[in-house]
């Protein structure tokens, strides 16, 4: 009987779990695919405002994308995207550099440094945009890239903490044979540490990545000029300049948008998923 009774008990709350899942899922993608309807139906269907679960008359509205006078194209502002987001390289790089010196290394006042790391990420980006503003200024940065590359010269603080806590898990015999042989601390870094922490790397890359891809409020306020826009601030000039019966073709262009990190995060979720459990665990 008790048997029983714990086999019913684990049968409900397996179906529970799946029932919460499912109700998750939807909830998030609800708005994902309403874009997607919208994104592919015509002017008059988006404008009513009421729900479809397909696009009905299916419209293809890249065409009218493309016939919309907007100065610079929507590709231009891609390609702006593109650049802007390309700091996540040296984001990365200088992360991993500064969590293996703080990983490996003792130096006195190093868990100082590595608390005020840490504190950076308490802070909004509306508490610092004002004085970043103003020493952005200070310098002749405004409406320039300098602005997105300047600060990842220091790594990111979320990316600094991931990649210390998983290094610190690194056995430390595998520095010592690897001195034994030789090599020093930026071969180290290189060829020992670097493809140890594959794993966090792509969760820093890809999470860095769709922070600089999506980012919309540092564009609005360091970039003045039209043809240096990203898609995120673009997609805005475009909706400013637009007539409302042409809402769809701003719903095509934010699914555009939106497809290279959806397939990033595709193709890289065993990666991004292991890269979270080992750090955590690890850490």
């Amino acid at each position: 009987m008790n048997l029983h009774r714990s086999l019913g008990n684990k049968i409900a709350r397996t179906i529970g779990f799946y029932i919460a899942v499912i109700v998750c899922l939807a909830f998030f993608l609800f708005p994902l695919w309403n874009t997607f309807v919208g994104a592919f139906s015509s002017a008059s269907a988006v404008v009513a405002g009421k729900f479809s679960w397909f696009p009905k008359p299916f419209s293809w509205n890249y065409p009218q994308l493309m016939q919309m006078q907007v100065d610079p194209t929507v590709w231009r502002w891609f390609l702006n995207t593109i650049l802007i987001s390309a700091a996540v390289i040296p984001s990365t790089v200088f992360s991993a550099f500064a969590a293996y010196g703080l990983a490996r290394f003792r130096a006195p006042g190093s868990k100082v440094v590595f608390f005020c790391i840490l504190s950076t990420m308490m802070l909004p980006f509306t508490v610092t945009m004002i004085p970043k503003f103003i020493m952005f200024k200070t310098f002749g940065w405004i409406d320039t890239y300098w602005v997105f590359y300047s600060g990842v010269f220091g790594g990111s603080a979320g990316a600094i903490f991931l990649l210390r806590q998983f290094m610190k898990a690194i056995p430390k015999t595998i520095d010592e044979a690897a001195k034994v042989d030789g090599a020093g601390p930026f071969r180290i870094w290189w060829n020992i540490m670097l493809p140890n922490c594959i794993p966090v790397l792509i969760v820093v890359f890809i999470t860095v990545l769709v922070g600089q891809w999506n980012d919309f409020m540092a564009p609005l306020i360091f970039l003045n000029s039209q043809e240096k826009f990203p898609i995120s601030v673009g997609i805005l000039t475009l909706q400013a300049s637009a007539h409302a019966t042409t809402q769809n073709v701003i719903m095509f262009t934010t699914l555009m948008v939106s497809i290279p990190m959806i397939l990033l995060f595709l193709f890289c979720q065993k990666y991004f998923v292991k890269g979270v459990v080992m750090s955590g665990i690890k850490g």
